[in-house]
């Protein structure tokens, strides 16, 4: 069997799994409907997408045709510390939130993706987190009014 399609059959049964789980775990919570979704809606839908999808890539590693693998998941050798860095980010992400707040906190997590995970330069930096920060605001607080923590200093 070629490495493609055992790669493919592996992941598509592990994702397949992870999405019936989400879609079981949804059935025990409140769904809810399109204009008021409850606590499992999420979960649920997103347990059925996964589910298709990936039940969609195992059929196709024993009926379809799949494109060959040309490179490495991880290109450079150093590659899995980007990996690292970004989920050791993320971990920050969730303990900076409550006391630092949203809109700061997603500034100072996408700044460090730019600049330290897909180098760019300080101006570029800078840019992107603020633009993206006041964007993630914007949507989040000011349009959905999603209640997300302000911070001390109060935005």
């Amino acid at each position: 069997m070629d490495n493609a399609i055992r790669y493919n059959r592996i992941s598509a049964i592990f994702f397949l799994a992870v999405g019936v789980f989400f879609f079981i775990y949804a059935r025990s919570v409140e769904i809810g409907a399109w204009n008021e979704p409850g606590p499992g809606f999420l979960p649920f839908w997103g347990g059925i997408v996964l589910t298709a999808m990936s039940g969609s890539l195992l059929l196709r590693t024993f009926w379809g045709k799949l494109p060959p693998i040309t490179h490495s998941f991880f290109p450079r050798s150093d590659s899995w510390k980007r990996v690292a860095a970004t989920f050791a980010a993320l971990i920050a992400y969730n303990f900076l939130l409550t006391p630092l707040g949203f809109t700061i906190t997603t500034f100072l997590f996408i700044g460090f993706l730019v600049r330290f995970i897909f180098p760019q330069t300080w101006t570029r930096t800078l840019i992107v987190a603020v633009l993206s920060a006041l964007a993630a605001r914007l949507l989040f607080i000011n349009f959905l009014e999603t209640q997300l923590p302000r911070g001390f200093l109060g935005f």
